[in-house]
């Protein structure tokens, strides 16, 4: 049965050392985990992440305008954690998922 976890927070962090947090949504369904992260001001991203190796890995599904985006991640004890390139720069991010989801 899918779960869905509403209000989860993403830390990104560039190469350069630029920090950001953005809220965003998770839901995990039938072998695949979908991050939905927000943009203040524009659409969010929506990465559907299926398991290739232990990894999850995903590309962002937006509109033909929108940045590419590809992500993966794997978990790590509580938290996740992983790249995501976005337009050519590469970010580390991390995000936990509450201990309580939500069936939508």
């Amino acid at each position: 049965m899918p779960q869905r976890w509403p209000n989860v927070q993403f830390e990104f962090v560039s190469l350069a050392g630029d920090a950001e947090t953005n809220s965003g949504a998770v839901l995990v369904r039938d072998g695949e985990m979908v991050l939905e992260v927000e943009c203040p001001g524009d659409r969010p991203y929506v990465i559907v992440g299926k398991t290739v190796d232990g990894f999850y890995r995903g590309i962002h599904q937006g509109q033909p305008d929108d940045a590419p985006v590809t992500a993966q991640w794997i978990r790590m004890d509580d938290i996740y954690i992983g790249t995501w390139r976005e337009a050519g720069t590469e970010y580390l991010f991390r995000f936990r998922l509450p201990e309580e989801g939500e069936t939508p």
